[in-house]
């Protein structure tokens, strides 16, 4: 009796050092689905807020950069070029006006969503170009899997979507008002409306509510392996197929207002000042006990 005593003490003096006395480089900041994540990088962008973040096909990351000067509120497009370690202000765009991205990845092409038309980003001068006529207006600007575009414009403080044809615009009146949208390789839409997480799925005609948003003007949505994300004032996420469950992302910073994830699973989370990149915590000790 006293040797299993013994034995059962050492059992549990083993099972609690594995589980709480990890050594260091097993020790995560935050936790998604499963899978830990940390801190490997940190990009700043000064008294500024990254929006509107998107990984291209070749590891670049575009983001917008939105802030306020003495003239007023600025904004910049910006990339972080694959193995690079500053951000860099993409030229030719116009000034003094917000931007939209978006990234078609069958085409391996970026655009840029201006007041004054769309632009695309030229791999070889690495700057953007005009593909649209500079009269021709949205707000923001979308991709989807078959690399349809679909454009926003405000009409009487309405936002309205409109799939595009060369520059002819279709009203898309399957949805209006949104705040923020995305589109993932489903061709399900993600958006934000009257403070709520809604997704009009391609198989479906009418709009399903997922629950309430907490948002402030500035968030992002993406989607990364069958989950979905919303940066805004909490970091929350959820399986789409199980759309009744928003999970909170523990220990994310606050006030996050963009995401983005590479190919390999690791992202970006964007706050005020800065962008943090997460890479995914490997532990061999978390991983035999599992």
């Amino acid at each position: 009796m006293e040797k299993f005593r013994i034995l059962s003490l050492t059992l549990l003096c083993i099972s609690q050092c594995l589980a709480f006395d990890l050594p260091k480089n097993c020790r995560s900041e935050l936790k998604i689905n499963n899978n830990r994540y940390n801190v490997s990088n940190t990009y700043h962008v000064g008294e500024a807020y990254p929006t509107d973040a998107h990984y291209d096909v070749y590891g670049n990351l575009f983001y917008v950069e939105s802030g306020r000067n003495e003239k007023g509120f600025y904004f910049n497009v910006n990339i972080i070029k694959f193995k690079t370690t500053a951000p860099e202000m993409i030229p030719g765009l116009p000034k003094d006006i917000s931007y939209s991205i978006a990234v078609d990845n069958n085409e391996k092409k970026v655009y840029f969503g201006t007041g004054h038309g769309i632009y695309r980003y030229d791999y070889e001068t690495h700057e953007a170009t005009p593909v649209s006529s500079n009269t021709f207006k949205l707000d923001m600007i979308f991709v989807d899997k078959d690399s349809n575009k679909y454009v926003t414009e405000n009409k009487d403080g309405v936002e309205e979507l409109y799939l595009l044809q060369g520059e002819k615009k279709i009203r898309f009146r399957s949805l209006e008002a949104l705040n923020e949208l995305a589109i993932d390789d489903k061709n399900n839409f993600y958006y934000i409306k009257d403070n709520k997480l809604c997704v009009l799925k391609s198989t479906h005609s009418i709009p399903i509510c997922i629950g309430n948003i907490t948002y402030d003007g500035m968030a992002q949505i993406t989607v990364h392996n069958n989950h979905v994300f919303v940066a805004s004032d909490e970091l929350l996420y959820f399986h789409e197929n199980d759309t009744g469950n928003l999970k909170f992302v523990e220990n994310a910073p606050e006030n996050v207002t963009a995401i983005a994830f590479d190919k390999t699973g690791d992202f970006i989370l964007g706050v005020h000042g800065k962008i943090l990149k997460y890479k995914k915590n490997e532990c061999h000790i978390r991983k035999n006990n599992v």
